[in-house]
């Protein structure tokens, strides 16, 4: 028969063994649930960081990348008046919003020949002959959400990389803590643009850009609008009847197909 020491140090064993099993088991469940807290972020194909991350004390989520949610999928259209909150940047294709009285001249930060390299240095004329940058026209009225179409003009005369990185700075000129940016990507051209004995331009080329400045997009964590897309023929290129003599330029009624395209592609939180 065993002594009362023997069966008290058994006991004290059994304890110990006890205590230890729960150690470890906690621990493990602690490791677990920090794991799944701070676990690897889900990427895309391509390796580029899509999800959401808390980023602050509140709570409140921050994106990473727009990888995720661009080009941005069609929805139910939102009323027009959305565009009351909004802001159009860009080239003469933005200029003709204007031109035919579509959007009001105040909402719109666009020249003729506009291009990348020249919207953060060449300035706007108002309406009272004073002059002010792009950007600056856009934080003054500080839009719920931007629209920047550019990237047609210079294309082909610089790197994608070197279009891209000025890109890049106008966009790092706008205030995003009170405004939304949208890109549009850039449109197609007609056939006969295509074969232009004086100034060529290229779909090919185009498309090659749209892809570079959807990834721009994504790492810069602005959305994506595919309006060149939207405005392909079945051949790819630009339908003549949506065309000006250019075969760049949208008719009016082509400008229509814009805005009712960006209306049913909103992104909804």
């Amino acid at each position: 028969m065993s002594s009362y020491y023997e069966r008290k140090k058994k006991r004290g064993m059994k304890f110990r063994i006890s205590f230890v099993l729960l150690f470890v088991f906690s621990s493990f469940l602690a490791c677990f649930a920090l794991y799944m807290r701070n676990g690897e972020l889900p990427q895309s194909h391509d390796g580029e960081v899509v999800a959401i991350t808390e980023d602050n004390s509140m709570g409140d989520e921050v994106r990473t990348s727009t990888a995720d949610i661009n080009p941005i999928a069609e929805s139910a259209p939102v009323d027009e008046s959305y565009f009351d909150s909004c802001m159009f940047a860009g080239d003469s294709l933005i200029v003709g919003l204007g031109s035919y009285g579509i959007i009001p001249e105040e909402n719109i930060a666009a020249n003729i020949g506009m291009s990348v390299m020249s919207i953060n240095n060449t300035p706007l004329k108002n309406p009272d002959g004073s002059e002010i940058l792009a950007a600056d026209k856009i934080n003054e009225k500080a839009p719920e959400n931007l629209y920047i179409l550019l990237g047609l003009n210079l294309l082909g005369s610089y790197t994608d990389e070197q279009l891209l990185a000025a890109y890049g700075d106008f966009i790092d000129s706008i205030d995003r803590e009170k405004t939304n940016i949208y890109i549009i990507s850039v449109p197609p051209v007609t056939g006969e643009r295509e074969i232009n004995e004086d100034n060529p331009i290229l779909n090919s080329d185009i498309d090659s850009f749209n892809s570079d400045l959807l990834k721009f997009a994504n790492n810069r964590c602005v959305y994506f609008v595919d309006l060149n897309t939207a405005l392909k023929g079945s051949d790819g290129r630009f339908p003549e009847e949506y065309a000006e003599a250019d075969g760049i330029h949208f008719k009016k009624s082509t400008y229509r197909i814009m805005l009712d395209y960006l209306l049913s592609h909103v992104y909804k939180e």
